[in-house]
């Protein structure tokens, strides 16, 4: 059996492995990947912008476990077509055919179409080669602006603000974190993080553009201000990696449609991770891709399993404070809530109408965090 997988991320090691636990001798198990490193650990991304850790720390497999293991692995090669039909896939550098192929090429991180965003010095974070851009112009920048509040956008804005910078962090809405935190709990962690870490926040903003010649020196905001800086960080989103398909029969919605099999609805065609799109859901974040990768290695090594499901969770320090956000957030209020406000914590818990809670938001640190975490996802 010829299994080929696309990505070296979350959900295509974590396919091989399980593929590993049943191999048989003349299997072969091929990777692909554009990539110029083998498997690691992209959370730990933002803790690379501080200088925290440094690249060996965050790699999880080395080359030498894959040789360790027949596994064929192919950095910085980029596919360019996939042949469905001939069940074959075309690289920059050969052409290789399988018997069952796993999609797992991830996504890229999102550039709003705002003007001057292809200038230099103008980033996203995506992998570990823009990781090591950020932190070569860090070294003679004093000033940064991190254009996105979401998770990633936080975090990143936070490790800037260690390696010396004065960070400025841009949200159009009114508070960070909006897809884990309600207005109170995100208000609370944004006054919080300008108080004890010394980063800025302009909240309810629009960014219109990056002024400079060849390079950024500001960000001219909707309301006519201008922020100077050395460097912007895009924190937008991402987008699925779909370009090489839509002229093809797969079926693609937001992202590579897949059953609970993680088959798509190609013949011997998986998709997990970052790609793909399981019963309306896409997740874009490690825990899902990891088990989604799971799911696809078992069913293409022969057994029959379906995809767990996940239940929303998000248990992290984020810039040191501890922040949940679990289960059903109730954003139509129509759940009953519990919320306890203290000088530097909020708690909200929501509960369905037996009295189970189904949802958790915290900020700052609250001793039944555990126990409530449990009820959620029982």
């Amino acid at each position: 059996m010829k299994y080929l997988i696309i990505g070296s991320g979350a959900a295509g090691i974590s396919a091989v492995k399980e593929i590993l636990k049943t191999r048989d001798e003349n299997d072969q198990i091929t990777v692909i990947t554009k990539e110029d490193y083998p498997f690691y650990y992209r959370p730990r991304l933002i803790e690379y912008l501080s200088g925290e850790v440094d690249e060996e720390e965050i790699i999880i497999n080395d080359k030498e476990w894959f040789e360790n293991n027949g596994i064929n692995l192919k950095l910085s090669e980029r596919v360019t077509e996939v042949d469905f039909e001939n069940k074959k896939v075309i690289s920059d550098k050969s052409i290789y055919s399988y018997d069952k192929l796993l999609l797992a090429n991830g996504a890229h991180s999102f550039k709003p179409p705002i003007k001057g965003a292809n200038k230099k010095n103008v980033f996203t974070l995506r992998d570990l080669s823009d990781a090591k851009k950020i932190t070569n112009i860090c070294q003679n920048a004093e000033k940064a602006v991190v254009v996105g509040g979401g998770l990633l956008g936080v975090e990143s804005a936070s490790n800037i603000k260690k390696s010396g910078l004065e960070v400025t962090v841009v949200e159009r809405t009114e508070w960070c974190l909006n897809k884990q935190l309600d207005e109170k709990g995100g208000k609370l962690l944004i006054e919080i993080l300008e108080r004890e870490k010394g980063l800025n926040f302009i909240l309810d903003a629009t960014t219109e553009e990056f002024l400079g010649d060849d390079k950024v020196e500001s960000v001219l905001m909707g309301d006519g201000d201008k922020l100077n800086t050395d460097l912007v960080l895009l924190s937008t989103g991402v987008r699925s990696n779909t370009e090489l398909f839509e002229d093809t029969d797969l079926e693609i919605k937001r992202a590579v449609d897949v059953n609970e099999y993680m088959e798509t609805n190609l013949e011997d065609v998986y998709a997990a991770g970052d790609i793909a799109e399981y019963n309306g859901n896409f997740y874009g974040i490690w825990l899902p891709s990891m088990k989604m990768g799971q799911t696809a290695g078992k069913n293409m090594a022969g057994e029959r399993q379906g995809f767990p499901g996940v239940v929303s969770s998000h248990t992290l320090k984020v810039a040191g404070v501890n922040v949940v956000s679990a289960g059903n957030l109730d954003p139509d209020n129509e759940l009953d809530h519990e919320i306890v406000e203290k000088e530097r914590g909020y708690k909200r818990v929501i509960r369905d109408k037996d009295g189970k809670a189904v949802g958790l938001i915290i900020v700052g640190q609250f001793e039944d965090q555990d126990n409530l975490l449990a009820e959620v996802k029982s």
